[in-house]
């Protein structure tokens, strides 16, 4: 089947159209997030050999029902018996007053590499 130009144009108008429409859809909503700090000089943390991959694209689902203001974690990798595991995103109730620390790695000055895994701080509360 050949398209006639007329039919052509008519149809990459009613593309462009369909484009149009639908593109605000695309620019929706932001994923609500938790307030971010920084890991303490007292979190766990792990000496690695070596830095993460890279993290990996993730697809996030509609929130659970029953958590009250739910706040998506990104997924990160973790340390686990000498390898990097990927452990996917979820969604979390934050906890009032709290605070998330994402996973993060740190060079030292001796230039060993240091892992933090993500995890929740509560500054109003003492340990």
């Amino acid at each position: 089947m050949t398209l006639r130009p007329p039919d052509l144009l008519r149809s990459a108008r009613a593309v462009l159209i369909l484009c149009a429409l639908l593109s605000p859809a695309a620019c929706g909503n932001e994923i609500p997030t938790p307030q971010l700090g920084r890991h303490t000089e007292n979190d766990p943390f792990a000496i690695v050999p070596y830095p993460p991959p890279p993290a990996h694209v993730e697809v996030v689902p509609l929130p659970p029902e029953g958590i009250d203001d739910p706040v998506w974690i990104d997924g990160e990798w973790q340390w686990h018996n000498r390898r990097w595991v990927w452990v996917a995103g979820r969604w979390e109730e934050p906890f009032p007053g709290a605070y998330y620390a994402p996973a993060t790695t740190v060079r030292r000055p001796d230039g060993g590499l240091v892992w933090f895994g993500g995890l929740w701080h509560f500054p109003d509360k003492k340990r």
